[in-house]
Parts: C-alpha cells; structure tokens; sequence
C-alpha cells in the first residue's frame, strides 16, 4: 500500500520543500513520513547541510525508510523514530520547518497535535501541513468509520489556535493544498 500512496502523492511531496522554504543547515521535522515520499526533496533543499527528522505511528514504516535511504549517498540521512504527534520524543524549540503530508488527516485530536509541533518549532519556524482535498479526505471519510478531517479552513483556525500566525492556504498541486503558518 505504502507505494501506491507514495505514487499517488509524489507530486505534491516534491513541492513541501519548496512550500515550507527549506534551507541549508535547517533542521527539519516530517510527522507521519509512511514511504518517505517526500524525503528526497527536503534532503536535496537541505544541500548536505541540516537535519531531517521523521517520526511515525508505524514500526514497519521506520524500518522500510531506514531502510530506502540506507544506502542513498550525501550528507544528511533521515533520523526516524516511533512516535505519536500528541507526544513527540523532541527537545522543544529544536526545529525551523515541520511538516505533514495527509497524516494529519488521521490524527485523532488535530489541535493536539497541531500543538506539539508548534512546541518543537522554533521562533519564526513554519508547518505545513498539506492534503489532498479530492480523493484524500474522501477516502478518510470512506474508511474513517464517522471521523470527519478537519477542512483546509478549519486547519487555519485550528493552526491560530495552537499559537502560529501568517496563517493562509495554498494549492501545491492538483487536488492537494498546503496549509501554512509561522511560529510567532
């Protein structure tokens, strides 16, 4: 399954660097990595200097990426741990960027979530956190048994909720759509 939504994903994964403005020597969170799709992008932005760290539910996710990038030549190589987003094993304050590509659409309480990552985001650090607004909210509808995922605009408040401002939304590709905010 975990390479079908990496194919299905992949163009909007190649843009999160991009959208989040991931720079050398940034240091740089991933919740919910599954395949790692959107782990090349981010290590090339990062141009051998930084760190990418990836934290997900899954055990087998963590050893199948470790395992994808256990030969891939260059400076920065993925650091991947288990972890719940309502928990993060993370020193706060310790990261530029974080992001979450269509994972925040399982998370049981967003805002909760949402609050951990703004905790281990540095001052002026961003989140994205993208979607696919078609087939990607449906499909959670479908299989969801009754849990609704939190809209792009109820993203937005939930964001400012949390403490991050220059909150807006974007379209990154297609059907999916980034949204966005600063740590103040």
């Amino acid at each position: 399954m975990v390479y079908v939504l990496n194919f299905f994903n992949r163009r909007g994964n190649r843009l999160v660097a991009s959208a989040l403005d991931v720079r050398r020597g940034h240091r740089v969170l991933e919740v919910g990595f599954g395949g790692g799709a959107a782990m090349p992008t981010t290590m090339a932005a990062l141009d051998g200097n930084g760190v990418l760290c990836g934290i997900d539910l899954s055990a087998d996710m963590a050893r199948l990426v470790a395992e994808r990038f256990r030969d891939i030549p260059g400076d920065v190589t993925p650091l991947l741990a288990c972890g719940d987003v309502e928990r993060l094993p993370l020193r706060s304050q310790s990261f530029d960027r974080a992001y979450a590509m269509h994972s925040h659409l399982y998370w049981p309480t967003p805002l909760a979530g949402i609050r951990e990552i703004h905790r281990v985001i540095r001052r002026r650090g961003r989140i994205l956190l993208g979607m696919d607004v078609v087939s990607g909210v449906r499909l959670v509808r479908w299989f969801g048994r009754g849990y609704t995922p939190a809209a792009p605009g109820a993203l937005q408040d939930l964001l400012r909720q949390a403490g991050f401002v220059d909150v807006s939304s974007h379209k990154l590709t297609g059907g999916v759509v980034a949204v966005v905010g600063t740590r103040a």
